[in-house]
């Protein structure tokens, strides 16, 4: 029950001054992390002329596409955190490839994966998959586990298992973290689409490559972008 007695005193006021002095530093620190942040989005190796091995030519000829992307945005518009979503496909190309500029170049970048429950890779049964997979998570700056955070947790399933919706969860969280994101998309639907609805729906800037024309660049610059 709201205690109007108090709020209208001068301690009540004074604390409410406080909290919302405190919600604009908090809003203004996650809008300045966000100006640095993208993410990466795109199909599974099936889409991407079946690059299932991170070693076959088709992976090392879409990150050799992807490079000059990502050092035109760390060196013009300062980008430093990358978050990739750690599925098999353009997420692990993605973050590798930004694992490659921060080794080589920009070791003050920050490469963050953002999986979206902790068994993601349990249903993968290829040795080298599951091998690249671990590396990624313990080469890592950071990995979040989207499922354990409370406002995108899936109603109904328990944190750490499997389920559909928790991949646009993932999704979700990515963009709202960024203010770019980068999207692996061939315009067909599915799970990319999906997320790249969710950046024109808030507004971010997209910049797409598209596999269907030699991983060509699009960008369409958001509001919030």
């Amino acid at each position: 029950m709201v205690d109007f007695k108090y709020l209208n005193s001068p301690e009540g006021r004074r604390e409410m001054a406080e909290r919302i002095q405190k919600k604009k530093e908090e809003s203004r620190a996650k809008e300045e992390l966000e100006k640095k942040t993208i993410c990466f989005t795109g199909h599974r190796p099936n889409k991407l002329g079946n690059c299932y091995s991170l070693t076959d030519e088709k992976s090392k000829y879409i990150s050799k596409k992807l490079e000059p992307i990502l050092i035109d945005l760390i060196e013009e518009e300062s980008v430093e955190r990358f978050i990739s979503g750690g599925a098999i496909g353009f997420d692990q190309i993605a973050f590798w490839t930004v694992q490659g500029l921060k080794r080589t170049y920009y070791p003050h970048i920050k490469n963050i994966v953002a999986v979206p429950f902790k068994n993601q890779a349990c249903k993968w049964t290829d040795n080298e998959t599951q091998a690249w997979y671990q590396k990624m998570i313990d080469l890592a700056d950071e990995v979040i586990y989207v499922d354990e955070l409370p406002e995108y947790k899936v109603d109904g399933v328990a944190i750490g298992d499997y389920h559909v919706a928790k991949m646009q969860k993932r999704n979700e969280y990515m963009v709202d973290m960024s203010r770019i994101a980068i999207a692996a998309w061939d315009g067909t639907k599915g799970g990319t689409g999906n997320c790249v609805r969710y950046v024109r729906k808030t507004g971010k800037t997209l910049y797409t490559v598209k596999p269907q024309y030699d991983f060509e660049l699009d960008v369409l610059y958001g509001i919030n972008g």
